[in-house]
């Protein structure tokens, strides 16, 4: 299995903006500490041109932050194409002077060979950086590496605690929390961590074929079969794909995965083939969880 990551969770770019802000120390200049309130207010309100009018004024005087912002805006195609080389140089460039949310980046950027080489070793140190200065996504990611090469996997359980705490809702972390526990033999609590996960997050391949997974510890065929054949079907419906989704296609390949859902639906006596419509999920996912 391959590593699940994710990027930043919109809810939580408004807490990482502000760890910039506190990561960077005091402005040198009042006008700098404007312009930067003023880009972060454009690009929060969407206003892309004038966001990255600011954002470029500042790092061509090589402002930290600003390169982080223009790394967000590049990443995700706003006030321009999408960049993924572009966007990687500016969170290179912001992780390097300590922007806390730019290392996380930079660590996502790695992990899935976005604008860089496939790196999972410099991924992980990435992570690391920006989980000692508080990324609680940053904090998802470390824990999920160690998960999924079978390492510190009580450790990474008890950081996934403390994530959802923070964010309990988030069907990233939910599905990390659900993969801890299904490392782990607990597959009755993992199943409705994992349903809730992949309940919210419909178009990531992943999530949708580690719920299958668990349904297949649980001794559930039929329905660990239509949440892979939800996974396959995936890999070929790219504009249901999230972006994170979209990026884990892009890390693992898409060969190589549609070959591993086949292997998965051939071990269960399934023969894999696309789908004419969406295959709807389980009704043990409306069940309440198991606490």
């Amino acid at each position: 299995m391959s590593p699940v990551r994710w990027r930043i969770p919109v809810g939580l770019m408004a807490a990482l903006l502000l760890a910039c802000l506190l990561a960077v120390g005091p402005a040198t200049a009042d006008s700098r500490e404007d312009q930067l309130g003023e880009a972060w207010a454009a690009y929060d309100a969407g206003d892309d041109a004038t966001a990255r009018a600011l954002f470029e004024s500042l790092a061509n005087e090589g402002d930290a932050e600003a390169n982080y912002g223009l790394g967000l805006m590049d990443s995700a195609g706003r006030g321009a194409p999408r960049d993924e080389a572009a966007a990687a140089e500016h969170f290179s460039t912001a992780a390097n002077a300590g922007i806390a949310g730019a290392q996380d980046a930079l660590g996502y950027a790695y992990d899935f060979g976005l604008g860089l080489p496939l790196n999972h070793d410099l991924a992980e140190y990435w992570y690391q950086r920006a989980t000692d200065a508080g990324v609680v996504n940053a904090k998802n990611n470390l824990a999920y590496s160690w998960i999924d090469s079978g390492r510190n996997i009580d450790q990474a359980l008890a950081m996934l605690q403390d994530v959802l705490s923070a964010v309990p809702n988030e069907p990233a972390y939910l599905d990390s929390y659900g993969w801890a526990l299904y490392q782990l033999r607990r597959y009755p609590e993992a199943l409705h961590y994992l349903c809730d996960a992949a309940m919210h997050d419909p178009g990531h391949p992943e999530v949708q074929a580690h719920l299958g997974d668990a349904f297949w510890q649980m001794g559930q065929t039929s329905q660990a079969v239509q949440q892979w054949q939800r996974a396959l079907d995936l890999a070929d419906r790219p504009d249901e794909l999230s972006d994170s989704g979209a990026d884990f296609l892009n890390g693992f390949g898409l060969k190589a995965w549609k070959n591993d859902l086949i292997g998965r639906l051939m071990r269960a006596g399934n023969r894999a083939g696309p789908s004419e419509d969406a295959v709807p999920l389980p009704t043990a996912c409306n069940e309440p969880p198991i606490s």
